[in-house]
Order: structure tokens, then C-alpha cells, then sequence
């Protein structure tokens, strides 16, 4: 039998309390390894992701283009500076399949040099456009503001020039219930998660834990909401944790005894704060943000303290708690301080995550597509 080889072209390298995509791929270039499929990632970035060497044919690194050499007219910014020929050379050496993981990474497909007499899979989690029009709503007036809804437009129009690509689409259910209309060659297939699951402690935490990238614009938002609107008043321990934090953030988790932050937790570490927590609190203010960090709560944490923006897109109602308002999460973050996470809770929990996640039925789903 010939040995099955993929290409998969990620937009950069995963780090510990990254969601979604990134997250995702992780947990897939593992599966797809004990599948015998030799895999060929490439990554824009600077650093190895040493993890996943062991699971990698080979693994190419590509630098990501800075400032105005990134930019383009038609193109998003995001798109355009992880644009690199030799990544389009290594690419058209063979006919093996492509799986683009997310719309960031579609550059080579936009190449004419690229030939399409192969199967090529654009892998979506989330709907870029929309992403970056809720990140607008997110940023005060200045240049960011205007490059977010720069970014959505232009994300809005690859989204139509793709479409007429021979290529297929495997989207998640989330990114089906707004997005799927306008597709035709597409395939729903779930999120990948960490399996076996990794199930929750009984008993009482002794804190309160966000966790998430830190370095994007979602994420730092949430982090300084919650320590100006929750935890300035209610004195309870609150650790903020993930990756490349501001100044600005590290400052202000700090300014009050009761309150840290934790930076770029190695994933051991932040599995750790994630099982210790007694609430994993993780409200969400980007429609399509953070189901990924929403799963690593449910799978390890107690109670789990979200809004419906980020639990609707979960369907996970049953085993969350959910506020809305300021005073809201501040009382019911009161509450679920004081309450123990029993029998009946596990229950409930374990029901919900063996219903929606099923990683071999994904992957067998997804390499149906491929080959």
C-alpha cells in the first residue's frame, strides 16, 4: 500500500491557551499521525512547535511579513503577510492533499502557479468577516478600529472569490448556523478536542480563573472587563493566565492584593489553574471567540461562568452558568464561589461532552474528504 502524505499550512504556531484553529490542530496532527498519514506542516513563525515535531514528516517554518510589506490592496492583512513562494514551491512539488487550516492561511490557493488538480480542503471554525466586525465594536477610535473593518470587508470578499474555487469546505456546526448558505462543496465536521476527557475535580477551588491568548484583542478585552467590572468590587482571589500579555494588563491585574496574572503558562501550567479553579469564569464579547477555551473548562474545571454569546455557540446551556450583565456575573461569580461541585454536576457534564465531541468520527470524516 502507498503511503498517504498531506500538506497542512497553518497561520502560526500553537501556543498552551490558544482556541480553536490552532488548538485544533494540535490535537489533529496527533490524530492524523496514528492514522499513518505522513504529514508535511507548515507554520508561519518563528519557534518550532517542538510538540508536534514528533508527529511531522517534515515541518516548515515561514516568516510572517511586518508593516507594509504585508499589505496589500485586495487582500486582508491577515492573508497577505503570511504570503511566502516557497511555501507555494514546496506545495506544487506533489499532488498530495492540502488541508488550509483556517481562512488566514488561503494565500497559496490565490496563486495561479498552485495547481488545483488536487483535493484541496479550506478547514473554518469561525467566520473571519464577522470576527473582525464584532472586533470593531471591541476597539476605540484610532487605527485599530479602522483596521478591523478594513479586515472585515476585505475577509468578506476572499470568502466570495473562494467559492468559485474547486475546493471543498469543512466547516463547524457553529460557522454552519450563520455562514452555510452561501457555501456548496462543504462537509460539517465538529471541532477536535483533547481526548480522553480530562474530567472535572469535586469539591471546592479556592479562586477564579480567565484564561486565553492574551495577546489578542478578544481576549485582553474580557481579562480587563472582568477586573473592572467584577473583580474590582468583589474581593475574591482572581488569576488571569495565557500568553504575551500587554504592559497595560499585567499593570492592572496587579494593582489589587486579590487579583494576578499569570504569563505564557507552559500547558502543564495552565491545565493546573484550570483544574484548581473553582470557577472558570470566560465571558465572551466576539461572536465565534473561544469554544476551545469554553471545552478545556468543561473538560477540567468546576463551575464554568460564561455569557450566552460565547455558551450558545457550545449549545452548552446545560453545563454552564450564565450572567449577562455586570452585576449578574458579579453575583452569580458570589455564589459559585461558595457552592461545591458534586455527583450530579459530573453527570451532567460528562453526558454533554460525550454527546458532541466524537474525534475518530471526525477524522475519519475529514479524510473521506481528502483522499
Amino acid at each position: 500500500m502507498m503511503d498517504k502524505h498531506l500538506h497542512i499550512v497553518a497561520h502560526d504556531v500553537p501556543l498552551p491557551s490558544d482556541s480553536g484553529i490552532l488548538k485544533e490542530l494540535v490535537f489533529l496532527t496527533k490524530a492524523l499521525h496514528g492514522e499513518g498519514i505522513l504529514l508535511h506542516l507548515h507554520c508561519f513563525g518563528k519557534e518550532k512547535p517542538e510538540s508536534l515535531m514528533p508527529f511531522c514528516h517534515e515541518l516548515h517554518l515561514y516568516p510572517k511579513k511586518k508593516g507594509h510589506k504585508g499589505y496589500t490592496l485586495s487582500l486582508p492583512y491577515a492573508v497577505s503577510s503570511r504570503s511566502d513562494m516557497s511555501l507555494v514551491k514546496r506545495l506544487e512539488a506533489d499532488q498530495f492533499p492540502i488541508l488550509f487550516a483556517g481562512l488566514k492561511t488561503v494565500s497559496p490557493l490565490l496563486d495561479s502557479a498552485l495547481k488545483k488538480e488536487r483535493k484541496i480542503v479550506v478547514r473554518l471554525l469561525r467566520d473571519e468577516q464577522t470576527h473582525f466586525r464584532d472586533l470593531t465594536r471591541l476597539c476605540s477610535w484610532g487605527c485599530q478600529k479602522l483596521f478591523c473593518a478594513i479586515e472585515s470587508i476585505r475577509f468578506g470578499r476572499l470568502m466570495n472569490k473562494l467559492l468559485s474555487a474547486p475546493i471543498q469546505f469543512a466547516v463547524s456546526s457553529e460557522y454552519s448556523k450563520s455562514k452555510i448558505q452561501a457555501l456548496n462543496n462543504y462537509t460539517v465536521i465538529e471541532q477536535l478536542i483533547e481526548m480522553p476527557f480530562v474530567m472535572p475535580q469535586s469539591g471546592m477551588g479556592n479562586f477564579c480563573l480567565y484564561h486565553g491568548n492574551l495577546s489578542k484583542t478578544e481576549h485582553a478585552y474580557a481579562a480587563n472587563w472582568l477586573l473592572q467590572n467584577v473583580f474590582n468590587t468583589l474581593e475574591v482571589p482572581f488569576v488571569i493566565a495565557g500568553d504575551n500579555p500587554s504592559d497595560q494588563l499585567e499593570k492592572a491585574a496587579h494593582e489589587k492584593m486579590h487579583t494576578c496574572l499569570v504569563a505564557n503558562p507552559s500547558e502543564k501550567e495552565l491545565q493546573d489553574l484550570i483544574k484548581k479553579a473553582q470557577i472558570n469564569i470566560l465571558p465572551s464579547f466576539v461572536s465565534q471567540c473561544n469554544t476551545g477555551l469554553l471545552y478545556q473548562a468543561l473538560a477540567m474545571g468546576r463551575h464554568v461562568l460564561t455569557n450566552s454569546t460565547s455558551a450558545c455557540e457550545l449549545s452548552s446551556h446545560s453545563t454552564c452558568h450564565i450572567a449577562e450583565s455586570n452585576d449578574a456575573f458579579l453575583g452569580m461569580t458570589e455564589v459559585l464561589f461558595k457552592k461545591s461541585f458534586d455527583g450530579s454536576d459530573h453527570e451532567t457534564r460528562a453526558a454533554f461532552l460525550n454527546g458532541k465531541y466524537n474525534n475518530q468520527k471526525t477524522v475519519s470524516a475529514l479524510i473521506r474528504m481528502l483522499y
